[in-house]
């Protein structure tokens, strides 16, 4: 069984938003599914300026729980939903606003998410459309070093790929791609690109290991501090620089996954911040969770496995990680 995490959501998490969260090339087949929980750790010490330096600006822990259910509408239509709880502190003398970045723990419930995505092949190349939407849950504070998200709807649409590679047996990959179409802030609309990529390996039938790489990339925005010359918490373009931000970056890291059962396993990763603009220089993204496949009334009978590695293919879920800021 394979699973992977990469976090994706401005902020918490990409998967946060997992908007394109659980986005990937296989799908479940007709009545069945995965519900997911995972907890994530994201801790910065440092901050990217606009050309792509670091400075230490505080320290900034992120902690959310995300729920996840994947389910096969039919053998290539799938719906995927995500509800993402956070909580964040800020460590510092920067502080945008108090009480919220007052150095304790503040939380609320994070942005909803909703994909669906649809098959159009799996052989050679497993090939996936999907179309998605992240909308804030309510009207929670954006404005804080320590905020679980930006606040912001968001449409993406994208491909998965995906395959097996047949040259070094047990090895596959998978790599997403989306545009997201964000909601206009004071004139400004910063659409991102995003580019999720994973090369996994079955050690056993039971244990798979991956290789993890994420970016983003806006199509406009701001730079910092340039673009800010007042940093003031009543100046009205700096109470939304989280908001219509370049926010730029590159995450690489590992995870690895272990099915306890046919229908039961878990899973974990790691990811660090090696380049990026105007957000946060992630030094530690955890992830661990743990997933349950299911079975409805409107799943075809079930039929013994074929001895592949493959067939947990289907319950690969890159989700993705991108702190802001």
């Amino acid at each position: 069984m394979c699973k992977c995490l990469l976090v994706s959501a401005c902020p918490l998490l990409y998967a946060f938003l997992l908007t394109s969260a659980f986005g990937q090339a296989w799908v479940p087949p007709k009545g069945e599914g995965e519900y997911s929980v995972a907890y994530q750790d994201l801790y910065t010490t440092d901050h990217f300026f606009g050309d792509g330096s670091r400075h230490d600006r505080g320290k900034i822990r992120l902690l959310g729980l995300i729920q996840g259910v994947d389910y096969g509408l039919t053998d290539k239509l799938a719906l995927t939903a995500a509800f993402p709880i956070g909580m964040g502190k800020y460590d510092g003398t920067f502080p945008h606003q108090v009480p919220i970045d007052n150095g304790n723990f503040h939380g609320a419930i994070q942005d909803l998410g909703l994909t669906v995505r649809y098959n159009l092949r799996t052989h050679p190349l497993a090939v996936t459309p999907f179309i998605g939407t992240t909308f804030p849950s309510h009207h929670y504070e954006h404005f804080a070093h320590s905020a679980v998200g930006s606040r912001l709807w968001e449409i993406r649409v994208g491909v998965n790929v995906g395959r097996r590679l047949a040259l070094l047996p047990n090895t596959y990959f998978q790599v997403q791609y989306s545009y997201a179409i964000s909601q206009r802030v004071l004139g400004i609309r910063p659409n991102r690109s995003r580019v999720a990529s994973e090369f996994g390996y079955f050690m056993t039938r039971r244990l798979a290991v991956r290789a993890l790489a994420n970016s983003q990339i806006t199509h406009g925005g701001l730079d910092f501090p340039e673009d800010f010359p007042s940093t003031s918490p009543s100046d009205v373009r700096w109470q939304h620089h989280d908001q219509i931000a370049r926010l730029d970056d590159l995450n690489l890291g590992g995870g690895a996954s272990f099915a306890l059962t046919k229908s039961l396993d878990i899973f974990g990763s790691l990811v660090h911040s090696v380049w990026g603009a105007n957000g946060h220089a992630l030094r530690t993204g955890l992830t661990i969770g743990v997933g349950w496949s299911f079975r409805t009334g409107r799943a075809a009978p079930q039929m013994a496995m074929a001895d592949s590695n493959a067939d947990f293919a289907w319950r690969n879920k890159p989700v993705e990680i991108n702190p802001c800021h």
